[in-house]
């Protein structure tokens, strides 16, 4: 019975039922007076019983109508209240970040994405897997972010920042051992999973490669402290357990502020950057969010340069 004629005389019959006046339904529903009755009628037709009693200016429910006005009303607030969730999920904006990014750069600068546009609520994920196309449709991710050699060509990749290594150390652990760079033994903090697939010593072989000859280390016996998260080692380095291997977005702050302090003043370009992939750049909430992301990235490379030189 529900087909789309009976669907719409029913979402008439409730604005009915609830005021008791065909001539203030038709107000509301900006109809004419005579199309609400005419409509009254046919579905009262069409059920076979009376649906109100109609008196001297004044309507009256049946007890059919009653019953029915009941389930009709429950059924249609039920309806609104999900298309209003689903409304209000439009605006949840999912990320995938790098779980290191996350935490150390994105983290401390989304307040200001959301004081700018406070209707867009952003939903973080820390991930290390590279997601593909069905990946992000299957977890209804908006954006993913990684830091990464950008081979994948599935998805389109927009750069935002390139990475830059410097091997670095706390000022307690730099005093207490001063020759370091001839040290014979050395304590080597490090991400051995820098990226999605990378070699365990990816970003330390990548230092030992570009830095110049007065910048490496001569150590013969290296102590490890391998870590599955670059913030793990970083943390490693604030505590004073040897040197890490970092990466500019991490540290940045920290140099600045003197608790961590370069090893060597060299600084060398990383093997991987930050790109961000979405499956609809044209969503306006994705817009929005890659406009703010790409200022921030652009304003934090003026401040890497004006530090680092880099």
């Amino acid at each position: 019975m529900l087909d789309a004629s009976i669907l719409a005389s029913l979402r008439c019959f409730d604005v009915a039922a609830r005021l008791l006046s065909f001539t203030a339904a038709a107000s509301q529903l900006h109809l004419t007076q005579s199309a609400v009755s005419q409509q009254m009628r046919q579905l009262e037709q069409r059920l076979g019983y009376p649906l109100f009693l109609r008196q001297h200016r004044r309507l009256q429910l049946t007890p059919q109508g009653q019953t029915l006005q009941r389930s009709v009303s429950t059924a249609l607030q039920d309806i609104d209240a999900t298309l209003q969730q689903l409304a209000a999920e439009e605006q949840v904006l999912q990320i995938s970040c790098a779980p290191s990014f996350a935490l150390d750069w994105l983290m401390p600068r989304l307040a200001d994405f959301q004081r700018q546009y406070p209707a867009i609520t952003v939903r973080l994920r820390a991930e290390f897997q590279r997601m593909r196309r069905l990946d992000m449709l299957a977890a209804g991710v908006d954006i993913s972010i990684r830091y990464d050699p950008d081979e994948d060509a599935e998805l389109p990749a927009l750069p935002l920042l390139d990475e830059f290594l410097l091997p670095v150390a706390s000022p307690a652990f730099l005093a207490a051992h001063p020759a370091l760079a001839s040290a014979s033994s050395l304590t080597r903090l490090h991400d051995t999973a820098a990226w999605d697939g990378a070699p365990a010593f990816a970003e330390w072989q990548c230092w030992q490669q570009q830095a110049p000859a007065d910048c490496q280390f001569q150590a013969s016996v290296w102590q490890e402290v391998e870590c599955n998260l670059a913030s793990l080692a970083q943390a490693a380095a604030l505590n004073h357990q040897g040197v890490a291997m970092a990466r500019t977005a991490q540290v940045l702050d920290l140099l600045e502020a003197g608790r961590l302090q370069r090893v060597f003043p060299a600084v060398v370009a990383a093997p991987a950057r930050y790109v961000l992939r979405s499956l609809r750049p044209e969503d306006s909430r994705v817009r929005l969010f890659c406009q703010w992301l790409q200022q921030q990235c652009q304003q934090f490379a003026r401040q890497r340069q004006a530090v680092l030189g880099c």
